[in-house]
């Protein structure tokens, strides 16, 4: 009995090695690479993760260097009960590719073999393991074709470069991007749940591939006050000097140290209606009235003192109407999945606030008019308000909006997607003009968005470090007089940055909804020649830590924005 067939199935019998030999021998299964002369069989047996047969499991085998000119050229080959299935080939490398459904769980593996002239056949054991997938970008002004090599795989991005190569074993891949003539590869090492951003904006040079780092989850902080001190100190940009719980706005604005206290919400509990025995109708039946929920996130949030604000638990808390926060508070959601669902959040008159770690989504109103809630509403005069480490999606017209006359705002590490506009700052001119609104926006990152990422009317912005990926129109639009220093961001999208708001019935901007926009340093995956250049635009003078802009920044706020 030959050496190798034991080696590959030691529960054979004598007689089931040499029946295997004579199968070898005599059949031959799909010929690869072509030719009858110097050919060589390769069996392979395909299991599952636990070591059982894989019956009934497709398996394909292309050369190792193998790149497709187009979607499925190539036909799989299925095993026998025992798992088993064969090629002939000649002498080379090959790439094997093996899949499986069991009761509709996919699995599947990728295994590189090599035949050289000593070896006329070969038997090898294949494991399947868990599919993953690709998910991608590649940051340029065309969508060129990816294919990886010794697969079949041919995938062409979308219009704003993102693409994804699905049902992938976890293995290493040479990820080829570009036309056959001029390609650009990496190798890439594939792992369930990996996203690999790629930079192809150099085609005298390799694609360059950043793998995403694992965010680590942020403790419940407890009653811990040094948390809270921490927290503080990564405030940058405007909202320098919030203090949130430990903190008191006096009369006059002034913002000082103050001992806070701790309120926990211990339910998801709202508005919630009881009986109302006072009220009875002519049949006798009870009314019923609207109470505030005991332990509620209303409850914490009404409170005329400094508070600091957790959450015992995980949950959707639902806002059956507008929650108008008050001053000195801290809506801390680290360690927590906290979504907020419902009438949104507003400030009126209120300040020194910070929102941490939260998720707003599915908005009460989802029509597109104006009586639709805004997710986060920063208004009324409003100043020193601090939003980190959020997402804001669903809002069907504007996510978060900053306006009549509030200032020292800062918006960072927040995720903005699946809406129309993401930040509105100001008011149209004709309703409220007010140059003293300021707006620092750091590290955040919008998706899939009608219309813009930002739009700025009057007031002072400044807007660095951030990833403006899917947007329908502007990435951000400084009008009316705004005045927007704009540096180190990276933009996908077609219009990086406009400095008006209308335009006139021949096309040209509308002088009267004019801004005043200076940018530098930005990254573009598309045109961002004709970016205005309004050098009297100052930039801030508070100290920022501005990255440089590129496709490592990219992936950072992709993957590092909204809550931790």
């Amino acid at each position: 009995m030959n050496k190798w067939i034991c080696v590959a199935r030691p529960r054979l019998s004598l007689l089931a090695g040499v029946c295997l030999l004579m199968l070898l021998a005599a059949c031959h299964n799909d010929k690869v690479a072509g030719g009858t002369e110097a050919e060589s069989t390769i069996a392979l047996y395909i299991q599952l993760a636990d070591g059982k047969p894989a019956p009934m499991s497709r398996v394909r085998i292309l050369p190792g260097d193998y790149l497709s000119s187009g979607p499925t050229e190539n036909a799989w080959n299925e095993t026998n009960e025992d798992g088993l299935v064969s090629f002939e080939v000649r002498n080379g490398r090959y790439t094997i590719e093996a899949r499986n459904v069991s009761e509709s769980k996919a699995s599947g593996a990728v295994h590189s073999i090599a035949l050289d002239a000593k070896a006329d056949s070969k038997v090898d054991t294949i494991k399947l393991g868990e599919l993953t997938s690709i998910d991608g970008y590649v940051v340029l002004g065309e969508s060129p074709v990816i294919r990886v090599a010794g697969l079949d795989r041919y995938v062409v991005p979308d219009s704003t470069g993102h693409f994804v190569i699905d049902s992938l074993p976890s293995g290493r891949f040479d990820v080829q991007i570009g036309n056959p003539d001029e390609v650009h590869s990496a190798l890439v090492q594939s792992n369930a749940g990996d996203t690999l951003f790629v930079d192809g904006s150099d085609v005298a040079s390799d694609i360059k591939v950043v793998k995403p780092e694992i965010a680590t989850a942020t403790e419940y902080p407890e009653s811990d006050w040094s948390a809270h001190e921490a927290l503080l100190k990564q405030i940058q940009g405007y909202a320098v000097g919030t203090l949130g719980a430990t903190g008191k706005t006096d009369s006059t604005g002034k913002i000082e140290k103050a001992e806070g206290e701790i309120c926990i919400v211990t339910t998801t509990d709202d508005l919630i209606d009881v009986v109302d025995s006072s009220k009875v109708d002519s049949l006798g039946n009870y009314g019923t009235k609207v109470v505030l929920s005991q332990g509620s996130f209303r409850e914490c949030a009404e409170k005329d003192t400094p508070v600091w604000i957790l959450f015992e638990k995980d949950g959707t808390y639902n806002l059956r109407s507008p929650l108008r926060i008050k001053s000195d508070k801290t809506v801390d959601g680290r360690g927590r999945d906290i979504r907020i669902t419902g009438m949104g959040i507003l400030t009126n008159e209120s300040s020194n606030l910070i929102f941490e770690n939260l998720t707003f989504t599915a908005p009460a109103i989802t029509a597109h008019d104006t009586t639709s809630r805004r997710a986060l509403s920063i208004h009324n005069r409003t100043h020193h308000v601090w939003v980190d480490h959020c997402t804001f999606e669903e809002y069907p017209l504007i996510l978060v909006d900053v306006k009549r006359g509030s200032n020292a705002v800062t918006l960072s590490w927040n995720r903005f997607e699946n809406a129309q506009s993401g930040i509105l700052f100001g008011l149209e001119p004709d309703l409220f003009v007010d140059s003293a609104q300021t707006l620092t926006l750091h590290h955040n990152y919008f998706s899939n968005l009608e219309l813009r990422g930002v739009l700025a009317r009057r007031g002072k912005i400044h807007a660095y470090n951030n990833f403006i990926y899917d947007v329908g129109d502007a990435g951000m639009e400084c009008s009316d007089y705004a005045a927007c220093y704009i540096e180190g961001n990276v933009y996908n999208n077609d219009v990086p940055v406009r400095g008006y708001r209308l335009k006139n019935e021949d096309g040209s901007p509308d002088e009267l909804t004019r801004g005043f926009a200076y940018v530098v340093d930005n990254w573009y995956g598309r045109d961002g020649e004709n970016s205005p250049q309004e050098k009297s635009v100052l930039k801030p003078d508070y100290q920022a830590r501005v990255e440089k802009s590129g496709v490592e920044l990219a992936v950072r706020v992709r993957n590092e924005s909204g809550p931790r």
